[in-house]
């Protein structure tokens, strides 16, 4: 990079040191050369998803938008220390994706795949967006805090004075996404409720759509857009959320709340969970935590895989 090179969103110096972030969603892909020192988005690039191409169709569109992230760094004179690959799966302790709920990677190395382009660091979306918070948002001000992903789905991660925890194998990101059995005390009627089903991005759409009998779009919900019925629903869903980051708070006692994702962006669904947690925390000492948006916003992901890249579970200077 050279000297005297200023980011077009920030106008800031470029530092000597990038990575290429790229972070991974169902309907989309983003790949921005982020530098290091600062955090900053340099070149940023946003393609679709072919999610419904399959899992090999996935990771060429990844190399595709990796190769051409590295020719805007090459347009900017500089060479990026590596790449940092954020995705919407479980990925074990030795950087192996786990799971397959989203693309099925089955017999695809993404980090092989990539690895002609420099050193590849493969991270779960969530924890890597979780790095970026560390290093350039709350995190230099929190020494411990829950980082919460509400989108499409709910994730989480706990960060611990500049690390993340990841868990014996690596899957320490889940809180609502199994059932919960609960009891009805005055009848003794018992049954499952599924969180993620019910309070992320596609849960409340798909309640509502299964309600009216025709599709809603989430975003009609939040934006206030889908009549009483979603009035009602976005209650429920950002109630029920609350409750279980109450119950974070009452097993982990974080120094506070970063919550991030599509959802965690949206003022009327994060002000409704915000409001609402502290009523579901026992200790009244902890009632009043921090509870905060990211600092990040939705470009957390390409900042905090960018960041993967350069130090994995690094203790960021303060």
């Amino acid at each position: 990079m050279t000297d005297g090179m200023t980011d077009g969103m920030t106008g800031r110096p470029a530092s000597a040191a990038t990575a290429i972030g790229i972070d991974v969603g169902a309907t989309k892909i983003a790949a921005g050369l982020v530098d290091l020192a600062s955090g900053a988005i340099l070149t940023e690039r946003i393609v679709a998803t072919p999610h419904a191409e399959g899992g090999a169709a996935v990771m060429a569109r990844i190399v595709e938008t990796a190769e051409a992230a590295f020719a805007d760094a090459a347009a900017l004179g500089g060479t990026p220390i590596g790449i940092g690959l954020g995705v919407p799966e479980l990925v074990d302790n030795a950087g192996r994706v786990a799971s397959r709920w989203n693309f099925d990677w089955r017999g695809i190395d993404p980090a092989q795949a990539l690895c002609a382009l420099g050193p590849v660091v493969v991270e779960s979306d969530v924890r890597a967006a979780a790095l970026g918070e560390i290093r350039f948002g709350h995190g230099r001000t929190l020494p411990s805090f829950v980082y919460v992903s509400a989108g499409s789905g709910l994730s989480y991660t706990l960060c611990d004075h500049g690390r993340v925890h990841r868990g014996a194998n690596g899957f320490a990101i889940h809180f609502g996404s199994s059932d919960i059995a609960a009891v009805d005390p005055k009848t003794g009627r018992q049954s499952l409720f599924n969180l993620e089903g019910y309070a992320s991005g596609v849960g409340m759409g798909s309640t509502l759509s299964a309600a009216l009998g025709h599709p809603v779009d989430t975003r009609d919900i939040v934006g206030g857009r889908a009549g009483e019925a979603g009035a009602e629903l976005l209650e429920k869903a950002t109630n029920a959320l609350a409750s279980f980051l109450g119950q974070m708070v009452n097993m982990l006692d974080p120094h506070g709340i970063v919550i991030g994702g599509g959802l965690g962006s949206a003022p009327a669904y994060f002000d409704r969970v915000a409001a609402k947690v502290p009523g579901f925390i026992w200790a009244e000492a902890c009632r009043s935590l921090p509870i905060l948006q990211s600092a990040l916003g939705p470009r957390a992901g390409i900042v905090g895989a960018a960041a993967a890249c350069a130090a994995l579970n690094e203790t960021p200077a303060r």
